[in-house]
Order: C-alpha cells, then structure tokens, then sequence
C-alpha cells in the first residue's frame, strides 16, 4: 500500500466520520451521531475502516477506492461492499468521482438508485478527485431493520493495533506457532502451546525461577526498549519471594500460568494483549488460524531470520498500514504543528481529547476533559516507533523512513 492511497483513504474516512459526528450526514433517518472508529477483522472479506453506533448497536463497514482503480475494479467495489453485510449492519463505497476520464461517480449513483435503493443497506459516497475531503452522500442507508437480535459487533475498540510491548523477534515466534497450528503439528491453541513450550519454564513450580524467552533459532529474545532477556513473571515472582511464605508459591503460580483458567490471570492478561494484537495487524484471524499475510510474513523472518532488517521492515509496513499506525503519526505530526511548544506527552494528551471528539475513539464519560490517561496515550506505540526508527529520541517522526517502508513491494 502506497503512502498517497493511505493518506488518501485517512482523508476521506476522516471527513466521513465527522460528517455523520455533527449530523451533517445521517443513516436510518437520524442515526449516526454516535459513530465513533473500530477496528477491522482479517476474516474474508475484510473492509477498509468500520465505525460502530453503539446506541443503535449497529456497525458500518467501508470499502474505499482510489482514483487509480480500475473501471472494473470499482464494480468488485461494489460487490464488496454488499459482501460486508455478511458480518455488518450496513456498508459504503467511496469512489472517486472520475477513473481515466469516466465520470464514474454519475454512474454508480445512477446504479444505485434504480438497481439497488432501499433494497439492502449499502451507500456511495463520492469523492471529488481534487480534494478527498470534498464529498457527497450520493446514495444513503435510509431504510434499516431495528432488529436487535441480528446487529454485529465490532472486532476491536480500536482502529489501530494496540501494541503492548511485544518485541519483533517474539512476535515471530508466535507466528511460529500458528504455523505450527496451521499444519497440525500443534494441536491446541496456538498461543497456549507457545506458553508452554517457549513463554514459561516448566520448572517454575519447582525452583521459582524465570527464564528468558528464545526465538526459533534458540536466541534469546531483547525486550524492545532496553533490549535485556525478555521474561514473564519477574516481577510477580520477585514480589512472591518478599512477601509470602514458600508453601504458598506453587499454587500461586500455578493459577497464574494456568491456560485452561477462566478469568483474569497473568495468561489471560498476555494472551490478550498479544493476541488482540495479531489479529489487528490481520496476520490471524478471528478463529485463530493464520492468514495469507501472516504466512508470508512469517517466511520471510524464517528465511532471513526475526532480528533481520528485511523482517523488521516488512513488520514495520503492516503495522503502519494494515494496524493504521500512519494514522497515528499523521495525526501526532498535525497536532505538534498546531501547538509547537507542547513536549510529546502533551501533544498526545490534547490528541487523546481530540480523539474522543471526532469519534476516533470511544468517549470515556469518567475522563475529565483535557487531562492525560494515566497510562499515557499511546506509550507502548511511542516505545515501538523509537525501536522501529520511525522516530528519533526527541520524538521527531523520520517521516523518510516511513516513505521507504510504505513504497516496500507487496507481500
């Protein structure tokens, strides 16, 4: 994916969003206002953005075309978008208005209005080619069923991976096991028998010792900002040691490791992490089972090895583009040049509460406006960019960097 289309599709999602946020825009009559940006699954077929309505509980998927699509390409536009209710409530083309001289926007809207109108919920919207932010509602979703039993949920809160500390190298290991899982060497869950065999020491319920983690090769795994052995359980343990009685730190740990407990423990709480991950970046889906991208990009660290450049690079590239993090260093450019005296850690806090404005995440009604998360906004994704060299120690972005990444050959 091209740095321009990306920038392109931003644009446009962007406007649309804030279109339906003030009402400009509305579907079902007067729906709408309550949109805010989620996530995308990889499970086929897989739209471009979505956004979900979570007081009439609906979810719109989009599929956005550029001007460089072929005439034929925007008819398989047209089936996509139809093909996305079968895991959303509703579903939009964008198109540009003109493809190679053809006024293709007066003819989709035409194809809608008298082959499709208010037979199933899918909408054009057009875009002027000049500027993405100039657009038209062509055809509207303005009949919809208020069915509650048959309205579809959004894969994740987020529209951009969230990322939790997960090193490069270990994130190939796990591609490693649902390799493994793809061509029934494993046969439980992917993740649990990675857990198993490479996360935990076996014999932590003998010696209360951790270890670190080694990718495929046996190396051991750097964590991402100091690059020391990365381990689970460290600290826990350290702190077990201090404060309990040693009769007591099997059971402890043992329900902690424990892959099979239902509820929060330190497995769940990693696998969620982790996994949430994965299937953002689309390199498993929704059941589990790696896709195509995670299969190739799992050769190529396999080939080359998971501390290579040419692995890092095309990780880098998913998780800017498919994990929407350009998004996230567009926006953090526009901010730090809207307020050029704020440190980054103010920057990302007034983004946070702009954010939450747009739609561009959920509203969190017990957060007072204008103050920081106390996590940080965005802190893991701050320590990955540095690691990637997307930025540089003062958090200025490398923005030739990213355009190297994007420009990468396809998968």
């Amino acid at each position: 994916m091209a740095l321009n289309h990306h920038v392109l599709a931003k644009a446009t999602t962007d406007a649309i969003l804030q279109n339906f946020k003030t009402a400009t825009w509305q579907y079902n009559g007067n729906w709408g206002a309550d949109f805010y940006r989620v996530g995308t699954s990889a499970d086929f077929p897989s739209p471009d953005a979505a956004f979900y309505d979570p007081t009439n509980k609906k979810l719109a998927s989009f599929e956005f075309k550029p001007a460089t699509e072929t005439k034929r390409g925007m008819l398989t536009g047209v089936g996509q978008s139809i093909a996305y209710l079968k895991s959303c409530d509703l579903a939009y083309l964008i198109s540009p208005q003109v493809i190679d001289g053809f006024n293709m926007g007066d003819f989709l809207t035409d194809l809608y209005s008298t082959q499709i109108g208010d037979k199933i919920p899918v909408g054009l919207i057009v875009y002027d080619n000049n500027n993405p932010n100039n657009l038209t509602l062509a055809h509207n979703v303005a009949s919809l069923s208020t069915d509650t039993d048959h309205t579809h949920k959004p894969t994740a809160d987020r529209f951009w991976a969230k990322h939790q500390d997960l090193p490069i190298a270990m994130f190939h290991l796990l591609l490693h096991y649902y390799y493994l899982k793809k061509v029934g060497i494993v046969e439980e869950d992917a993740f649990a028998a990675c857990w198993k065999e490479k996360i935990i020491p076996t014999s932590i319920l003998t010696d209360f010792r951790t270890a670190p983690v080694t990718d495929i090769a046996g190396n051991v795994i750097g964590t991402l900002q100091t690059g020391k052995p990365l381990t689970f359980l460290e600290k826990k343990v350290a702190a077990m040691r201090k404060k309990l009685p040693q009769e007591q730190w099997a059971a402890i740990i043992s329900q902690d490791i424990d892959t099979t407990f239902v509820g929060d423990n330190y497995y769940n709480s990693i696998k969620k992490n982790y996994v949430t991950f994965l299937k953002h970046i689309q390199v498993i889906d929704s059941e589990g089972s790696l896709t195509d991208s995670g299969f190739k990009l799992y050769h190529i660290g396999l080939s080359n090895g998971p501390t290579s450049k040419v692995f890092a690079d095309y990780f880098t590239r998913e998780v800017l583009t498919v994990g929407h993090h350009l998004d996230l260093l567009l926006d953090i450019d526009s901010t730090s040049k809207k307020h050029p005296d704020k440190d980054i850690d103010e920057v990302l806090a007034i983004m946070e509460t702009d954010y939450e404005l747009k739609g561009y995440i959920k509203r969190n009604p017990n957060r007072v406006s204008g103050t920081a998360s106390k996590t940080g906004f965005l802190k893991y994704e701050k320590i990955l960019w540095q690691s990637l060299g997307l930025m540089d120690r003062k958090y200025n972005i490398l923005w030739r960097k990213i355009t190297e990444i994007c420009a990468l050959p396809e998968l």
